[in-house]
């Protein structure tokens, strides 16, 4: 962990000498998720319930969604890029360095511009719990906390199952997206929407 977070330190350094890049991408981010936001509160505005769920629950659902892929985009980004060390022979010098694999690659790319998108989710979640009408019990919140934690591993499983199919094709695959993406746009309502 200690070593994650060297690097970690180390990528935001290289990241921040571009301050106005690093806050324009971020900020970017922040307003791609909030154009969605806003087609919602436009569909909501027009139909005061769709299937049953108000506003306020399907912002639960799209802040929960929107909070655990914003994470796994963050700080799993390195088996996302992965076709890209396959490719330039750069695994053979991970695999020679006398620390294990799997960290190195997932700190090969923390992408903190992210943090955009998931600004975006929490400020929607913050908004979303007293909006909802749902009283929060212990279980409640634990079961919301168990979602995002969950839905990170989720979409970090995905994106380690994408690096380790590069073996086979040293390029990236798209229909992996699908998944991915795919998987966060349908989490972003409820199943029955």
């Amino acid at each position: 962990m200690k070593l994650y977070l060297k690097y970690a330190a180390i990528l935001l350094k290289s990241q921040m000498q571009y301050k106005t890049s690093f806050f324009m991408t971020t900020l970017g981010q922040f307003l791609v998720s909030f154009t969605v936001f806003l087609g919602m509160y436009f569909m909501f505005d027009r139909f005061q319930a769709v299937e049953g769920f108000t506003f306020s629950e399907v912002l639960l659902c799209f802040s929960i969604i929107l909070t655990s892929y914003s994470l796994a985009e963050c700080f799993v980004r390195g088996f996302d890029t992965f076709s890209g060390i396959i490719s330039n022979g750069e695994f053979d010098r991970i695999m020679v360095r006398p620390r294990n694999e799997i960290l190195q690659v997932l700190a090969s790319r923390i992408e903190f511009s992210r943090i955009g998108r998931l600004i975006q989710g929490i400020v929607v979640f913050i908004y979303a719990i007293p909006a909802s009408g749902v009283i929060w019990t212990f279980d409640k919140i634990l079961t919301v906390v168990l979602m995002v934690v969950g839905g990170f591993f989720v979409f970090s499983g995905l994106y380690i199952i994408y690096a380790s199919l590069c073996f086979f094709t040293t390029e990236g695959l798209e229909f992996m997206n699908i998944f991915t993406d795919g998987g966060k746009e349908f989490g972003k309502y409820p199943f029955s929407i």
